[in-house]
């Protein structure tokens, strides 16, 4: 009786472990209601964007407070991003995890930062770019008053997903608020609109590390 008490427990313990992962994004078709996508190459004030290498890596700097759900879900993004590349490229373009192999998360090509109020209601998450790279992104997931809303990690995923999108070179899908590619801003927590990690972006990618 105690073993069979203690393999239920084990079995509900490992199914509420699956109920809480978020639902991976895959590539797919680019959405009809996308019409083009930028990348930062060239782009607004960015004279060029670029890595002189396709091995990136990523390190998460979560604050302290953040749930261990919510940071789970930002390292799958990262985990997504790179099956995402590996299929398209064969494996020669990789984003690997790296939050615990360095002491110092700075030595990872791009740093997210996980603070959960960062940002007040001005955005959802933030990629940090300079003249040639977006090495530091922030996400957050906790809407202060009057909104006084907490993305599910489901939708941090997304969020997440976006701003690395724009860490690894892509500007903004077109017509930005009618898109729902994964680089548009059609999807929104209040209205439950999936995106699409869509062709289009991965196209994006393969110019800006051609």
């Amino acid at each position: 009786r105690v073993l069979l008490l203690l393999l239920a427990l084990l079995v509900a313990a490992v199914t509420a472990g699956a109920a809480k992962a978020v639902t991976p994004l895959r590539p797919a078709p680019t959405p009809p209601d996308t019409e083009s996508l930028l990348i930062l190459h060239g782009a607004f004030n960015y004279p060029g964007y670029w890595w002189d290498h396709t091995d990136l890596t990523v390190a998460v700097q979560a604050h302290p407070n953040a749930d261990e759900e919510s940071v789970e879900a930002v390292h799958q993004a990262i985990a997504d991003w790179d099956f995402a590349l590996r299929q398209e490229f064969d494996g020669l373009s990789t984003l690997t995890d790296v939050t615990d192999r360095y002491t110092a998360t700075h030595k990872a090509d791009i740093v997210i930062h996980y603070n959960p109020t960062a940002g007040g209601n001005v955005f959802g998450g933030y990629a940090i770019c300079g003249a040639t790279k977006c090495v530091n992104v922030i996400v957050r997931s906790e809407l202060i008053a009057p909104i006084d809303f907490t993305y599910s990690p489901q939708y941090l995923y997304y969020v997440t997903m976006h701003e690395l999108g724009h860490a690894l070179g892509l500007g903004h899908a077109q017509p930005l608020t009618e898109s729902t590619d994964l680089m548009g801003y059609k999807w929104h927590w209040s209205n439950g609109i999936v995106p699409t990690l869509s062709e289009c972006d991965l196209d994006g990618i393969a110019y800006v590390f051609a």
